[in-house]
């Protein structure tokens, strides 16, 4: 790695920043990270790797931003098809909005699966150009800070992981990737489990459209966000909506003695 920046400064840590905040599966903090503690030595400056970081982020959450205004809810999805968890992933992105609206930019890149979702959300919700681009910059600002804060701090030990990284060669690169592969597989096992689960008690839309013609056969309940109900115009009628965070408190309201059919998106 510090070869590789030594030869490419930063227009590796563009690229790196870039790839990331496009979806990309690149530890591009990490890098930043090394960058900091490493400037001197590397012939880096503070402010450039500052600049490029920002400049990165900015086009990559500029493009999801855009694409999530014309596209809407259909750009959330395939990105959280990507996820690990994807049942949950938009659902979380869509519940830190609602608490905390534009603010949750300033956070949304140092909690993982959110990084790329939070900017084409908010271009789903309209919220307007200047004030995304005034509070992304906010956050990419203390996300990069934080890295090159750290790398400072944490000089020493920085420079002595990268060295027992070099110690260990291959070796030291191959537990780190086999650790990281048999911490996908355990997710993807318990992904595959929850779907089995829940084709068990799966019902079809059609299924659900003949229920519904037979009058107090079946309670619908909507479990969306309050944003995705708002900002989704299809609603199944006579459906009780009640919000994930609220169904603990409401979870009263849903009639008893007939069959109950929960959805969301």
């Amino acid at each position: 790695m510090v070869h590789i920046l030594r030869q490419y400064g930063h227009s590796l840590i563009f690229v790196a920043v870039l790839a990331e905040n496009l979806g990309l599966p690149v530890p591009s903090y990490a890098l930043v990270l090394v960058a900091g503690a490493l400037s001197m030595e590397l012939g880096l400056r503070l402010w450039g790797v500052l600049l490029v970081c920002a400049l990165g982020a900015l086009i990559g959450d500029g493009i999801w931003y855009l694409l999530g205004r014309r596209r809407g809810r259909p750009i959330l999805r395939t990105l959280c098809s990507l996820s690990l968890n994807p049942d949950s992933c938009v659902s979380r992105t869509e519940n830190l909005f609602g608490r905390h609206g534009l603010k949750s930019l300033l956070v949304a890149k140092f909690l993982p699966g959110l990084n790329t979702v939070a900017p084409p959300l908010a271009g789903m919700l309209r919220m307007s150009p200047a004030r995304f681009l005034l509070f992304d910059l906010g956050g990419i600002a203390l996300w990069t800070g934080s890295a090159l804060a750290l790398g400072l701090a944490f000089r020493s030990q920085v420079e002595w992981m990268l060295e027992w990284l070099a110690a260990f060669g291959r070796a030291g690169i191959s537990i780190i990737a086999l650790a990281a592969a048999g911490w996908l597989l355990l997710k993807w096992i318990e992904r595959r489990r929850f779907y089995r689960l829940l084709e068990r008690s799966r019902v079809s839309a059609p299924e659900l459209r003949e229920l519904l013609a037979q009058t107090g056969s079946v309670t619908v309940v909507d479990l969306r966000s309050d944003l995705s109900y708002r900002a989704d115009a299809l609603k199944i009628p006579g459906a009780i909506h009640i919000p994930p965070g609220e169904f603990q408190a409401r979870f009263s309201q849903i009639p008893s003695g007939r069959p109950v059919v929960m959805y969301c998106t």
